[in-house]
Parts: structure tokens; C-alpha cells; sequence
């Protein structure tokens, strides 16, 4: 690991425990605010449909594992090597498949018959969607922090050495690398590619995003969404790594500093722009934008304009996940093992249920009322949240 990665792991590590929920002293930052819960009227319930162990408990930071709902089944990864198909109406595994001694740092990816998984030695290994059996595995020396993804015959995969690659579907050979030089301090993690038309969206830690052809690599177009401000290099931090969100010709992006876009994509222009900003991935609906910043403060943007809606901050402070988009409520989750919902028509905390001391891992599925998510014990859970009367 090079001094600037393991620099990262540190500072990255003061953020974490800055959100947590006792106050602490550090050297970088002195004395944080101390979270208050808030009181909550709870109005719904959690009903609990399924849960299945897969293995392993996941830490936040470690792997970047987020499951994936494609047809009937749902495809996750754990970070022990494992890797499974499991009946989202059952929760029970249709196959499991194991890679030895093989750490998964990144995953899952579905599409075209295959499931993909990222190593930490800097491995994609393609399963088989049907039966698990491992179809090719392509070595690209670097740890793989952001999930595969596939379109039409191509594998686009990133490394954590500023490297993308497109690898044939067929059998992982290379078909063309970019690279990209890294800031000397970045944030652990990059932006999972999205793959859309024969078009590579993909935002870098230098605060660039940019379009790439997903055939050849060739660059179509690329811009600064952020720019790095400050004396120090955690100031100037200005990673781009929330995942891409594209809804029709629109794709929303976030960096860490203050600065959320939503990009025209046919027209490659920035249509608006906010100072509402996350490292975390955004949910939507037909109307807003939900987003949690780095203070743990939820927020509604207007999808068309940026206008801010309302802003919870009854969590602030806290260890808040990714909000999720589920009918009438936003749902989030924070370090202490509570899962807080939010009424979307004015932001107000209507319910709050308890995960047994565990948090969300990566980005859920929804599914109509269906909510599907990794938890920090390395379970895969189905629940549906509903109004008590």
C-alpha cells in the first residue's frame, strides 16, 4: 500500500468516527459536536421478510458490496470470497460459489449471463449467471474499489491506481485502459461506472466526470465538477465518488466538497447545480432528489431545478447511510443499528426500527414496497415498511 493510501485509510477513518455517536477528541479536528436522537412518533412498522447470513461482517470502508436484484433473484458478494444467487421471494440460495483466499473488495455486477466481483489483488472474476461456475477472471494489478459493471459485450472495470478498463464480455481479455493521475489524498472508494448506449459515464477523484466510448475508450467529453479549495490536502479533497445516477437524460452526480450537478447528457451541458453535496450514493423519485451529507443531514432537492425541498437534521452528526427511496418514505439507517423513516411530503422522522446494532451496507434494491439491503453482519435482508393503520 503506498504512503498516500495508507494516509487515506487514516483520515478516512477520523471522518468515520467524527459522524459516530458519542462525541471524540482528535488531532485533526478537536472536539465534534455530540449527536442527540431525535424523539420519534412512530407511525409505521418494518416487517421483516426475510434474512440470510452470508458469511462475514463488513466493516464500513472495507469492501465496496452493494446486491443487485436482476428477474426474480438477487445477485451479492461478500467479502470472505463468496459469491451468491439468492430467491428475492424466499431469500433462499439457489447457488453459492467460492473463490479462494480471494478477498472481494468490490461487487456485484449482473448483465449478459454473468456475475462480476472485483478482488483486492486487482482480480474480475466472471461467474455464470445460471449455475456460478467461474467463465474467465482478468488480472489488472490494482485493487478494485468500485463494482464491474457490463453493456453490450463490455466489462467496464476501475482500479484503485486511477485506471478503467474494457474487458470483452467473452472472456476478459483488455480491449482498451484510460488512466488517470491520482490527488495525492483521496478518498478510499471510486465512482461505480454507468454504462448506458455504448457511452462510459464515470466521475474520477480529480473532480472530473467524464463520457467515454464504451467500445473503444475514446473520450467524448470531460469537465471538472469540482474544484479542490483549501491550504491542507483533506481540505482539497474533491473526489467524485457517489455512484452516477442516471434518470433518463439526466445524470446526477455529487462530489465530496459542496456541489451536486445534474448533467443535460444529450445536450453536455451542466443543467443546475446545488451546494448540497455526499460521498454517499442519491435515491430518487418521479419528482426530487433525497441526499445525506457529510454532517448526516437528509435532504430533498427538485429534480428539475435544485431547489431544496426540506432538511432532516435530526440525525446529524451521526454515522447516516445513502437514503432510500421507498413509496412515501425515505429510509435511512446510522451506526447505533436504527432504521429512521422520513416522510417525504414534509421530512418529518415518522418511524424508527431497530437492525439489532448493524447499519446498511452499500446501495439496497427496491422493488415496489420491497426493500433489500446488505447489513454491517454480513446479512442479506427483505423487509417492507408500512403505516400502522
Amino acid at each position: 500500500m503506498k504512503n498516500s493510501s495508507l494516509i487515506l485509510l487514516i483520515a478516512t477513518s477520523v471522518v468515520l468516527a467524527a459522524c459516530g455517536s458519542k462525541a471524540k477528541k482528535t488531532d485533526f479536528f478537536g472536539d465534534d459536536p455530540k449527536p442527540r436522537k431525535p424523539k420519534v412518533e412512530t407511525t409505521t412498522k418494518a416487517d421483516k421478510n426475510w434474512r440470510i447470513s452470508l458469511g462475514k461482517k463488513i466493516q464500513t470502508g472495507d469492501a465496496i458490496l452493494s446486491p443487485v436484484l436482476f428477474g426474480d433473484d438477487i445477485y451479492a458478494a461478500s467479502a470472505n470470497g463468496k459469491v451468491y444467487k439468492v430467491s428475492s421471494t424466499t431469500g433462499k440460495k439457489v447457488w453459492q460459489a467460492k473463490l479462494s483466499k480471494e478477498v472481494i473488495s468490490a461487487g456485484v455486477g449482473v448483465g449478459g449471463g454473468l456475475v462480476l466481483v472485483g478482488t483486492d489483488q486487482g482480480i474480475v472474476y466472471a461467474f455464470n449467471q445460471d449455475d456460478g461456475r467461474i467463465a474467465w477472471e482478468a488480472s489488472l494489478k490494482s485493487e478494485i474499489l468500485a463494482s464491474p459493471v457490463i453493456d453490450n459485450g463490455v466489462v467496464v472495470a476501475r482500479t484503485g491506481d486511477g485506471k478503467v478498463f474494457g474487458l470483452s464480455s467473452y472472456d476478459g481479455s483488455v480491449k482498451w485502459t484510460i488512466s488517470r493521475q491520482l490527488p495525492k489524498l483521496t478518498l478510499r472508494g471510486d465512482s461505480r461506472p454507468v454504462v448506458t448506449q455504448g457511452v462510459v459515464f464515470i466521475g474520477f477523484s480529480d473532480g472530473n466526470m467524464a463520457a467515454l466510448n464504451a467500445e473503444n475508450g475514446s473520450a467524448l467529453w470531460d469537465f471538472p465538477i469540482s474544484f479542490p479549495r483549501g491550504t491542507n490536502e483533506i481540505d482539497r479533497l474533491s473526489d467524485v465518488d457517489t455512484n452516477p445516477l442516471l434518470v433518463g437524460e439526466f445524470l446526477y452526480i455529487s462530489s465530496y466538497l459542496d456541489v451536486t450537478h445534474a448533467l443535460d447528457i444529450r445536450n453536455q451541458r451542466i443543467a443546475w447545480s446545488t451546494d448540497v453535496s455526499s460521498f454517499h450514493s442519491l435515491a430518487y423519485d418521479a419528482a426530487y432528489l433525497y441526499i445525506t451529507d457529510k454532517l448526516g443531514v437528509v435532504h430533498q432537492l427538485d429534480r428539475t431545478n435544485g431547489q431544496k425541498g426540506w432538511s432532516q437534521e435530526g440525525l446529524q452528526h451521526f454515522s447516516v447511510s445513502a437514503p432510500i427511496s421507498v413509496g412515501a418514505y425515505i429510509l435511512v439507517s446510522e451506526g447505533e443499528g436504527r432504521l429512521y423513516v422520513i416522510r417525504k411530503t414534509d421530512g418529518a422522522i415518522v418511524g424508527t426500527h431497530s437492525l439489532g446494532a448493524k447499519t446498511i451496507i452499500g446501495e439496497p434494491i427496491v422493488d415496489s414496497d420491497i426493500v433489500y439491503f446488505l447489513d454491517s453482519s454480513g446479512s442479506l435482508q427483505s423487509i417492507s415498511i408500512v403505516n400502522k393503520g
